[in-house]
């Protein structure tokens, strides 16, 4: 059965490990099936920092051999440090040119370049809310063969994006550009996944430690951080049962 691997840093073992770059969690990190280490890009939450740290690749490097140590052959994807622009609209952007898409373009060919041995994960940019926009890093790709050349893409434009339209047309044009590809969806919110479940191969989020309950707060003990967990676990477990089974449907229907 084809399952959208849902990736987090959890507060128990569990097989799809989310790694923050710049405060990495690896207490159940032996547990993992796999490994996907983000960019730190949180950092841009911040407007006034318009630029990764000196040396924060070396650390993302560092920090994969540290994984790699733990979990053996198992796989483990590193994220191009990229720059996005729906924290901030355009507060990254050189020049009407040169934007967010370029600058991460340019990361992607230096960094592949520098470190071949790592296994990377290739961000796919774009603009605040235009979804069209991610055709122009995709083009950027393409030109330069970084899409021959890599397998596993993550659309880093959605993850302050609520609007399900939004995020299904930008998933689709990801998915009618990349077809025998793997497609990551960083921050993706649970509502949307049932709508585009079927076009990307696996998503990452931490919103489970926010409420859950009505009422409820967000989980600050060792005990609500598993409780958390557990309940948003069954919701996106909900969404993939009635998915595959929406597909079978399909199927069968198909097939008479």
């Amino acid at each position: 059965m084809r399952v959208v691997k849902f990736f987090t840093t959890p507060p128990r073992p569990y097989p799809y490990y989310l790694l923050n770059a710049r405060r990495p969690i690896l207490t159940h990190i032996r547990s993992a099936e796999e490994v996907i280490i983000d960019s730190g890009v949180e950092i841009f939450r911040d407007p006034r920092v318009k630029d990764y740290p000196r040396n924060h690749v070396h650390g993302l490097i560092r920090l994969y051999s540290a994984v790699k140590a733990l979990v053996g052959n198992k796989p483990i994807y590193v994220t191009v440090p990229d720059y996005p622009d729906d924290y901030h609209p355009k507060s990254l952007w050189l020049s009407e040119d040169y934007t967010n898409i370029e600058r991460t373009v340019d990361n992607v060919l230096k960094y592949t370049e520098q470190y071949k041995w790592v296994p990377w994960l290739i961000p796919i940019q774009g603009w605040n809310r235009k979804p069209e926009s991610i055709l122009r890093c995709v083009k950027l790709y393409r030109e330069y063969g970084v899409i021959d050349r890599f397998e596993y893409f993550g659309i880093g434009n959605l993850c302050v994006e609520p609007d399900v339209e939004i995020i299904f047309r930008t998933c689709k044009l990801a998915r009618d550009e990349l077809r025998d590809k793997k497609i990551h969806v960083f921050g993706l919110k649970l509502n949307a996944l049932k709508h585009v479940y079927h076009l990307i191969d696996s998503f990452d989020s931490m919103a489970w430690t926010r409420p859950v309950f009505a009422r409820g707060h967000s989980c600050k003990t060792t005990e609500e951080r598993i409780k958390y967990f557990e309940e948003w676990l069954k919701r996106y477990e909900r969404i993939v049962r009635k998915a595959e089974n929406k597909s079978l449907e399909l199927f069968i229907n198909n097939d008479k």
